[in-house]
């Protein structure tokens, strides 16, 4: 406990500074190359911040500990919506743009797809894996084609695209490692703390482990947040969890079929977290915004939720 919680402090500061890095890069590059805010985080950022997800699920599905694979990608999916876009929204509302309704629908309706296919399945096979990750190509491809600007920018257009696009290239790359390196330091850290408390395996699989791997999202959504890039932030948050269906679990069942065993504990959260992103759409479609009572609504939601895993 003495050299986890400097430690866990230390990664954290870290952190902090590294997803600043990232999100300025990741602004600066969405300008360079002619698209969204809400694009850029629906793809590189969603992506970047989601590689802790594909490589747990990667690793647990090769040494067989298939729960673990299933069990991340859900409870970061839940504290994807539940928490972060939750504190994202209490820092600053995020104003909705209508461009984005479709990738909201669009998202709910492949969680819903696949909890339902996961309800009624034994397992994720490799034909599946390979498919999932088919789907993610293919969701990216059309969401670039549909979110890139229609004019660009005359000083882009009028130099090297390749040298002004190195140093947010840059900026994003070195952010995004310095956001893993904090990050797989602070997980350690925090698993560590959580064993000697006594805390269940169980427990820390779907709240700890689960909010560990969220911390990119977290920490990335949280500085958009402050600077403004409320687009950045939900294209963060629905690109992440698409990738963490499609890109983890895919790439995961690809390397060997995922078991489908604890039914019980899998239909409560995929129902929880279909339920969550539905009430995402409820604020974008009815109320145009995601303010501060939804954003306490959300994190109450996850508060409860990491209750009833502790009980």
């Amino acid at each position: 406990m003495m050299i986890e919680l400097p430690l866990l402090l230390t990664s954290a500061i870290f952190l902090a500074y590294s997803s600043n890095w990232f999100t300025d890069g990741a602004s600066k590059l969405a300008k360079g190359i002619g698209v969204s805010n809400f694009m850029i985080g629906l793809s590189v950022v969603a992506i970047g911040t989601s590689l802790p997800e594909i490589a747990i699920s990667a690793y647990s599905s090769l040494t067989g500990a298939s729960g673990i694979a299933i069990g991340n990608v859900i409870g970061s999916n839940i504290t994807n919506i539940a928490l972060i876009l939750g504190i994202a929204a209490i820092l600053r509302p995020i104003v909705i743009d209508t461009e984005v309704y479709r990738d909201a629908r669009i998202h709910v309706l492949l969680l819903a797809v696949t909890s339902c296919w996961f309800l009624y399945s034994d397992a994720i096979t490799r034909p599946t894996g390979l498919l999932l990750i088919l789907a993610y190509l293919w969701y990216i491809r059309d969401g670039y084609r549909r979110h890139r600007s229609s004019h660009s920018d005359p000083e882009v257009a009028g130099c090297s695209i390749p040298r002004d696009l190195a140093m947010p290239l840059l900026q994003t790359a070195f952010g995004a490692a310095g956001v893993l390196v904090a990050c797989s330091f602070l997980i350690d850290a925090a698993t560590s703390i959580a064993s000697e408390l006594g805390v269940s395996d169980t427990a820390i699989g779907l709240t700890l482990v689960a909010l560990g791997t969220s911390l990119p999202e977290l920490a990335v959504s949280v500085t958009a947040a402050r600077k403004g890039h409320g687009m950045m932030v939900l294209g963060n948050v629905i690109g992440s969890n698409i990738a963490n269906i499609l890109l983890a679990l895919g790439a995961g069942a690809s390397i060997r079929t995922i078991p489908l065993t604890d039914s019980e504990t899998i239909t409560t959260d995929l129902v929880l977290m279909v339920f969550l992103a539905m009430a995402m759409i409820f604020f974008m479609r009815y109320r145009g915004v995601i303010d501060r009572r939804g954003g306490f609504l959300f994190v109450m939601a996850y508060v409860t939720f990491a209750a009833m895993v502790f009980m």
